[in-house]
């Protein structure tokens, strides 16, 4: 009986040191990536918003070439390496400042010679010639996106944000899946203004 006491006292024991241990790598991977993470984190967009949002982009692009799409915080690449393969006559350019997200992104379209993804800050970033953007930012983000890089896109820009809207700017179209989370918006510049 003596015996068995020892052995799940042993077991038990294994079992709390590889708690800590797991405990202390994830520690020190939210240590090390927030070091790195100077903005949102990469964050997926639920598997509804994605497909819809795909869907309405591949619409839009069917019909167009020569159109650059621009995903502000690509995170993995579920936007942007879809519709590139898609559509090998627009140009895709995705920024992420995420370490991990974007070496695991870079290796994902590595094949796909009209998809770059940029390890920048995209506020240094010149869009003025992006033809449709994605952006899925925290709150405080998509203020100062919407003060610093609203004004320089094209009139007719089309901007598709997930979850989180432009403070002070109506959306031409809301698409909802009945949660917060399961919403994006989408924006025409050329028939939204400040309010």
């Amino acid at each position: 009986m003596s015996l068995w006491i020892i052995y799940i006292a042993l077991l038990l024991a294994a079992v709390g040191a590889l708690i800590v241990i797991i405990l202390g790598i994830i520690g020190t991977y939210l240590i090390i990536v927030g070091r790195f993470m100077r903005y949102s984190p990469p964050v997926p967009s639920s598997g509804k918003v994605k497909n819809k949002m795909l869907q309405d982009a591949a619409e839009y692009l069917s019909n167009k070439s020569g159109l650059e799409i621009v995903d502000l915080g690509s995170g993995w690449g579920t936007l942007l390496l879809p519709l590139a393969r898609q559509f090998p006559h627009h140009r895709f350019v995705g920024y992420e400042l995420s370490f991990l997200p974007y070496y695991v992104s870079k290796f994902r379209t590595r094949h796909l010679t009209n998809l770059q993804i940029v390890r920048q800050d995209f506020y240094e970033a010149n869009l003025a010639s992006a033809d449709l953007l994605f952006c899925f930012l925290l709150p405080d983000e998509m203020r100062k996106c919407g003060d610093n890089l609203l004004p320089s896109l094209k009139s007719e820009a089309l901007i598709y944000v997930n979850r989180f809207v432009f403070p002070n700017i109506k959306p031409d179209r809301t698409v909802s899946f009945g949660s917060e989370y399961e919403t994006f918006y989408v924006y025409r510049l050329d028939r939204t203004g400040h309010e």
